[in-house]
């Protein structure tokens, strides 16, 4: 079970509810982010531009297309790090609350002698919701795709859950938090669609 499964049913306590819910899945995930989607569904395209421009208020640059490329990135190197059992290398791209649970899951399937792999990740993320809150820039990205995902024994390498031919669906909602204005975005809560 990829890293990503193992924190979101981990249960909310240790990360608290999000201070906003994921929107809804995008109709049509292949549609270009942001751009006008007003014919099909005014209210979210109308809810994201007013996010979109109140971040740019004080980040005139902010892309959320460069954002949603980010988000794919980001979605490989999390899944890379939790294969290599190195999550510190994720310390400046995560929330401290992220990092932690990071930390715990990794341990314990360390201490389980186990280990995850994921391959042939296919996936495209959209961003489906901006806002500011408290002083803060909030992004939500709906990733969408498929991978291949299975944990092994680390000693004997058998197959404990998962398949290493079958894909499995991948839907999940990634928010990302900075400080308002020109910071880096940080991985803050991961939701299943």
């Amino acid at each position: 079970m990829s890293l990503v499964l193992m924190i979101v049913r981990r249960g909310r306590a240790a990360l608290g509810e999000p201070k906003r819910a994921a929107g809804p899945v995008p109709h049509a995930v292949k549609r270009p982010p942001v751009v006008a989607t007003r014919a099909k569904d005014p209210g979210v395209s109308a809810d994201l531009e007013r996010g979109v421009g109140d971040i740019r208020r004080s980040d005139p640059g902010f892309d959320p297309v460069r954002l949603s490329g980010y988000t794919a990135m980001t979605f490989r190197d999390v899944q890379a790090a939790w294969m290599k059992g190195d999550v510190a290398s994720l310390r400046p791209r995560v929330t401290p609350e992220i990092h932690a649970e990071l930390e715990v899951q990794c341990d314990r399937l360390r201490g389980s002698r186990r280990s995850n792999r994921v391959e042939e990740i296919e996936i495209r993320a959209e961003i489906t919701e901006a806002w500011q809150e408290s002083g803060r820039d909030y992004v939500t990205a709906y990733i969408s795709g498929s991978m291949v995902d299975y944990i092994v024994d680390d000693v004997s390498d058998a197959l404990v859950d998962g398949s290493r031919t079958k894909s499995r669906r991948v839907e999940e909602f990634w928010t990302f938090t900075r400080p308002a204005g020109l910071n880096f975005w940080m991985l803050s809560d991961i939701q299943t669609s």
